[in-house]
């Protein structure tokens, strides 16, 4: 992790172990390690669905006071942390993590086109350069209707795949423009809240490493000092572990392409 003097970029997830604690934890996104979680009890708040904003709350102030300067958080969409981000840290980046995102998308009727989508929402947010304009520009899906240029826009003209041979147009099965496949689809990406989303999701910033983090401690109801010091354990482990080289697979999985790439495969 950088020195306590430099700006670092941060992401955070809350974790819920049945509805008597939670437990917040922040990762410093350059290194993959915990630098900090707040555990949070029931008994220390007025309802279960508070503990999360509670333990965001507490870990933050603790960090700064030791010196961490944080310069972009990303986060889901916990709409308590939105407002605490945006009331009580303006200065800060504040960004969202693509699966949360995308997660909470849903296309009617269009199920076998949901992980399309979910590709072409990270390969946008990954190839807009940090400029919510072109990233709102790649979102637009026009390829499924077997057109692969627009030149109204001002920044994303054309689809990047390279050009299709005659066979392989008429081998796709592509949307017509208007049906109800089609119409969902459309509905899906021009959603308001999406396009306001996409202004968070400049930096392509995940919380994947934090997740497999989350993942590992205790579930079980237990006392709260036996809870603390599972959790320490867990992100000990997690420490220890974030240098050593990922296996094939989650490179893989990491690893996303365009939307038109996917359909040129599989439409």
């Amino acid at each position: 992790m950088k020195s306590p003097e430099e700006e670092v970029v941060l992401c955070g997830d809350g974790r819920c172990h049945s509805a008597k604690y939670c437990t917040y934890t922040f990762l410093h996104v350059q290194s993959q390690k915990v630098v900090d979680f707040k555990l949070v009890s029931c008994t220390q708040v007025s309802s279960s669905n508070t503990m999360e904003i509670r333990g965001f709350k507490e870990a933050l102030p603790t960090m700064e006071g030791n010196g961490v300067k944080v310069s972009t958080l990303s986060t889901d969409r916990h709409p308590h942390i939105v407002k605490e981000m945006r009331v009580s840290n303006p200065e800060k980046c504040h960004q969202f993590d693509p699966w949360h995102v995308a997660k909470g998308k849903e296309c009617e009727g269009r199920g076998d086109r949901i992980p399309s989508i979910t590709n072409h929402l990270w390969w946008s947010a990954q190839t807009c350069g940090g400029d919510a304009e072109v990233l709102k520009e790649k979102m637009m899906i026009h390829h499924v209707t077997n057109r692969h240029d627009w030149p109204g826009n001002r920044h994303y003209h054309r689809c990047a795949h390279e050009p299709l041979d005659e066979t392989s147009q008429r081998s796709k099965l592509w949307l017509q423009p208007g049906s109800e496949g089609h119409r969902a689809l459309v509905k899906t990406v021009k959603d308001e809240r999406l396009l306001k989303d996409l202004a968070h999701l400049t930096k392509c910033i995940h919380t994947t490493s934090l997740e497999v983090c989350s993942s590992t401690e205790m579930l079980r109801h237990v006392g709260y000092d036996v809870m603390i010091h599972a959790s320490m354990l867990a992100a000990l482990d997690h420490n220890n572990n974030a240098v050593r080289e990922q296996v094939g697979e989650l490179s893989l999985f990491l690893s996303f392409v365009s939307l038109d790439v996917i359909f040129c495969g599989y439409v």
